[in-house]
């Protein structure tokens, strides 16, 4: 499965920065997070070749929020 990492609002698509794990894909969001104050980078993926893009995590101001369905959980 890869990982990349998106501003918030783009489209759901395959653009951006690419990571091959979870774990690179949030640490790069938070460092972007960082360097551009109150601008939201999310970590995207797709489940299957077929399926749709989701949202896991976002990040804004060095703060990372898992997206869980409606439930937003804090990290």
């Amino acid at each position: 499965m890869a990982w990349w990492i998106a501003e918030k609002g783009s489209a759901p698509e395959l653009e951006g920065r690419t990571e091959v794990s979870e774990t690179a894909a949030k640490n790069a969001a938070l460092a972007l997070s960082v360097r551009n104050p109150d601008v939201c980078f999310q970590v995207r993926y797709r489940v299957n070749a077929n399926g749709g893009t989701e949202v896991r995590w976002e990040a804004v101001n060095g703060q990372l929020v898992e997206i869980t369905g409606d439930a937003r959980k804090r990290t």
